[in-house]
C-alpha cells in the first residue's frame, strides 16, 4: 500500500493540475488527451457521483498519453461540444490491453450509464466489435455533454483516448485489420518460405527463423488485440498470459537464430553468454506471467528490451568487422525494427504525434526485419556455397597434385616396402625368440613361486605329522612294557596248572601276582596307549590325505570336483601356520564345480597364506585374529568370500596388488607372484575376482566361478 501511495503522489506530483478545457469536435478524428481531466482513485472505492465533484478541485490534474503501470483506478473526465452535423460520434481507447473501462454521460448534472467493456466477460460480450474498446457517444448539433470514464489494468497504461464520427470509427477498424492482415501475410509468406528452405537444408539457423517468425507475429497480433478479437475471445485469462508469453518466446528464439546467425561463439564468446542470460531472463518473465504477478512480468519485458538491442548490435557489428558480410543484412534489418520501436515509443512519449504512420510502425518493422533476415539467411548461404565450391576446388587441385606425387614415389615406397619387409621379417624372428624366452621365464617364476609355497609348507607339515608319529613312538615303549608283564603273568600261569596242589591256593597265588603288577591298572594303561596310536595313525593319514588332495597332478584337466574338499585339505595344509587364529566356515558340502582343481588349490593357499600373514602383523601370537570363510550358490554362479581381520591395505597397495612381483612382504619372504597366479587362475577359469579392503581393519577376496566351465 505504501508503493501504490508514493506512486500516486508522483504522478500528481509530476503532472499539475489545470482548469478543464472544452473538447471541440469538427468531424475529424482526434485526440482529446488536451481536454481531459485525470483523477487517480486510491481507494478504489469511490462511485461516479463521489468523483465528478473532485474533478473540479486540485486533486485533478491534466493526464498523459503514457500513464506507466498504476496499480489503481484512473478516471477521465472530457467534455465535447459538438459542431460536426452527426450527433452519434465514438469515444475510442486505443489499447487493446486496457481490464476495463465504464462510461458515464453527465446530462443535466444527472450520470447516466453508457455502457462498460469488461476484459473478464470475454470478447462476444462487447458491445461495439473491434480490438479496441469503443463508446458511442450522443453529443447533438451545437451541444456540449461531459462525459465520465474509469478505467483499470495491470498492463502499461497507454491512453491514446480520440474521438469521431461512427462511421469513421468502423472504417477505422477495417484500415486496421487490413493493415495487421498484410503483416500476417507477410509473416506467413516468410515462416512457409523458410520453412521450406528448412527442410532442404537441414540448416539450424532456418529453424529458429522460423519459429522466431511465428512468435513474433503472434507476438505482435497479441499485443495488437487481434488475437483476443478473432482467436480466444473467450478466454480473456489465456489472452493475459499471452501478451507477456508470445512476445517472451519470440524475444528467445530471436536470441536463439541471432547467436548461431552470427556465430556468437566464435566471434564473441562473452557475449553469446551474455545473449543466453537475456534468453533466460525471457522465460523468466514468461514464467512469472504464468505465477500470476502481471505487473513484475510486464516491467520485466520493458526493462530487458533495450539491453538486449545494444548488445545485438555490438554482436553484428564485430561479426562484420571480422569479415561475415552477410552480416550487413542483419544490421539493416535490425535498424529498421528497433527503428520501428523507437517510433513507437516516442508516439507513446508525446514526442512524435499521434497518427496513423506512428501507430503502425511496429508491424510495418516487424514485417520488413522478417523479410530483410530473410535476405540475410539467404546471403548467409549464398556465401556458404560460394566457400563451399572454393573449398572443393582446392580439394581437387591438392588430389591433382597427391596424384603426382603418388605416382612418382610408388617405385621408392615399392622398393622400401620390401626393404621394410626383409626388416619386420627379421624383428618377428627376434620377437618369436624373446616371447619363447619370456614364457620359459614366466613358468620358471611360476615354478619358483610354487616351489617357494611348497619350501614355506614343507616344515610346517612335517611338524604336523612330526606330532602324531611321536605320540605313537612314545606310547610303543609302554605298551612293551605292560606286554612283557602281561606275557610273564601268562607264564607264572601255565606253570602253576602243571604243578600240584589245591585249586584255592592257586587262585589265591594268581591274585597275588595280579595284585603285584597292578593288572587292572595295567589293562587300563594298555587300552589308553592303543587308543593314542590309533589318533596318531588316523591324524597322519588325515594330514596324507590332505597332502594328496592339495597336490594333485592333474593341472591340466578340467574335472568336476568338491570346491569344499579343496578348501579343506588347504586348512589341513596350513594348520601348523594359523597358532590362535579362528578358522569360522560358512559353507556346507560337497559343492560340485568344474576346475583345475590343483591350480584353484594354489589359489586358496595364496589367499590364506596372504590372511595369515596380514593378521600375525596385527595380533602376533595374541588372540583375536579370525579368518572366516564363506560359500555362496546362485544358480549357475558359486561365490567365495575370504575375509580376515588383519592389517588390511591403503587404497595404493589395492592398485597394485594383482601386479607380478609386487609385494608388501619383506626381502625374503615373498616373491611377488602369489596373487599374480592367483588373478591369472580365476581368469582361466572364466571367474572374476574382486577386493575389498581398508587399512587397519582387513581385507575381504571374493571369487566368483561358474560352476560348468564349456571351452
Amino acid at each position: 500500500m505504501k508503493v501504490k501511495l508514493i506512486l500516486f503522489f508522483l504522478l500528481v506530483g509530476i503532472i499539475p493540475a489545470t482548469a478543464q478545457n472544452q473538447f471541440v469536435f469538427k468531424g475529424e478524428k482526434k485526440l482529446i488527451l488536451d481536454y481531459a481531466t485525470f483523477y487517480i482513485d486510491s481507494s478504489e472505492l469511490k462511485q461516479a457521483n463521489e468523483v465528478l465533484p473532485i474533478m473540479n478541485t486540485e486533486r485533478a490534474f491534466k493526464g498523459k498519453l503514457d500513464l506507466d503501470y498504476s496499480p489503481y483506478s484512473i478516471w477521465i473526465k472530457v467534455s465535447v461540444f459538438n459542431e460536426d452535423k452527426s450527433p452519434a460520434l465514438m469515444a475510442i481507447f486505443e489499447n487493446p490491453l486496457i481490464d476495463s473501462i465504464e462510461g458515464y454521460a453527465i446530462i443535466n448534472d444527472t450520470i447516466l450509464p453508457i455502457s462498460h467493456n469488461y476484459l473478464g466477460d470475454g470478447y462476444p460480450a462487447r458491445k461495439h466489435k473491434g480490438t479496441f474498446q469503443k463508446f458511442k457517444l450522443i453529443v447533438p448539433h451545437g451541444e456540449e455533454r461531459a462525459f465520465l470514464f474509469k478505467i483499470s489494468s495491470t498492463e502499461q497504461l497507454l491512453l491514446p483516448i480520440t474521438v469521431c464520427e461512427e462511421q469513421d470509427a468502423i472504417s477505422i477498424n477495417n484500415l486496421r485489420d487490413t493493415i495487421y492482415g498484410a503483416f500476417m501475410g507477410v509473416v506467413l509468406v516468410m515462416l512457409f518460405y523458410n520453412l521450406f528452405v528448412f527442410a532442404a537444408t537441414r540448416d539450424t539457423n532456418y529453424l529458429y527463423y522460423v519459429l522466431y517468425i511465428l512468435f513474433i507475429g503472434l507476438g505482435q497480433i497479441a499485443l495488437s488485440g487481434h488475437l483476443y478479437s478473432l482467436l480466444i475471445g473467450e478466454h480473456p485469462l489465456l489472452f493475459k498470459y499471452f501478451i507477456v508469453v508470445l512476445p517472451a518466446l519470440s524475444g528467445i528464439f530471436a536470441i536463439l537464430f541471432i547467436k548461431h546467425f552470427l556465430q556468437a561463439k566464435l566471434f564473441s564468446p562473452g557475449l553469446d553468454k551474455a545473449l543466453s542470460g537475456i534468453a533466460i531472463y525471457y522465460g523468466l518473465a514468461a514464467l512469472v506471467r504464468f505465477m500470476g504477478y502481471d505487473h513484475i512480468s510486464a516491467r520485466m519485458m520493458d526493462v530487458i528490451g533495450l539491453p538486449g538491442a545494444i548488445l545485438v548490435f555490438i554482436l553484428a557489428f564485430k561479426a562484420y568487422k571480422k569479415g561475415f558480410k552477410s552480416a550487413i543484412y542483419f544490421i539493416a534489418a535490425w535498424s529498421i525494427f528497433i527503428t520501428g520501436v523507437v517510433l513507437f515509443v516516442f508516439r507513446n512519449l508525446s514526442i512524435l504525434p499521434f497518427n496513423w504512420f506512428t501507430t503502425y510502425t511496429l508491424p510495418m518493422g516487424a514485417a520488413l526485419e522478417v523479410a530483410l533476415l530473410s535476405f540475410a539467411l539467404a546471403d548467409k548461404i549464398n556465401t556458404l556455397q560460394a566457400q563451399k565450391r572454393e573449398k572443393e576446388q582446392e580439394a581437387l587441385f591438392a588430389a591433382l597434385e597427391n596424384e603426382r606425387l603418388i605416382k612418382e614415389q610408388n617405385a621408392l615406397l615399392e622398393q622400401k616396402v620390401h626393404e621394410r619387409t626383409i626388416d619386420l621379417a627379421r624383428t618377428n624372428e627376434q620377437l618369436s625368440e624373446t616371447l619363447h624366452d619370456l614364457k620359459s621365464t614366466q613358468s620358471q617364476l611360476v615354478e619358483q613361486e610354487k616351489m617357494a609355497s611348497l619350501g614355506q609348507l614343507t616344515a610346517g607339515i612335517a611338524h604336523e605329522i612330526n606330532n602324531p608319529i611321536n605320540f605313537v613312538t612314545s606310547n610303543i615303549n609302554p605298551l612293551k612294557r605292560d606286554i612283557g608283564m602281561i606275557q610273564e603273568l601268562m607264564n607264572h600261569m601255565e606253570s602253576l596248572v602243571s604243578s600240584d596242589g589245591n585249586a584255592d591256593e592257586k587262585r589265591k597265588m594268581i591274585a597275588n601276582w595280579k595284585e603285584e603288577i597292578d593288572y587292572e591298572y595295567l589293562q587300563e594303561e594298555m587300552s589308553f596307549l592303543l587308543k593314542g596310536i590309533d589318533e596318531g595313525a588316523h591324524r597322519t593319514a588325515e594330514i596324507v590325505k590332505g597332502l594328496r588332495v592339495f597336490a594333485r597332478n592333474d593341472e591340466d584337466t578340467i574335472l568336476n570336483t568338491d570346491v569344499i574338499e579343496g578348501i579343506e585339505s588347504t586348512l589341513v595344509i596350513l594348520n601348523n601356520q594359523f597358532g590362535k587364529i579362528k578358522i569360522n566356515r560358512n559353507y556346507q558340502g560337497p559343492i560340485l564345480i568344474d576346475c583345475y582343481p590343483g591350480k584353484l588349490n594354489q589359489v586358496f593357499l595364496n589367499l590364506l597364506s596372504n590372511s595369515i600373514y596380514a593378521i600375525h602383523a596385527r595380533y602376533g601370537e595374541e588372540v583375536g585374529g579370525e579368518i572366516t570363510i564363506s560359500l555362496e550358490i546362485d544358480n549357475d554362479l558359486v561365490y567365495l568370500r575370504f575375509e580376515d581381520n588383519g592389517i588390511g591395505m591403503s587404497d595404493e597397495v589395492q592398485k597394485k596388488i594383482f601386479e607380478p612381483f609386487f609385494t608388501t612382504k619383506p626381502v625374503g619372504q615373498g616373491t611377488g607372484l602369489g596373487m599374480s597366479i592367483v588373478f591369472k587362475t580365476i581368469d582361466t577359469h572364466k571367474g572374476k575376482i574382486s577386493l575389498t579392503s581398508e587399512a587397519g581393519k582387513g581385507t575381504i577376496f571374493e571369487i566368483q566361478l561358474n560352476r560348468s566351465l564349456i571351452f
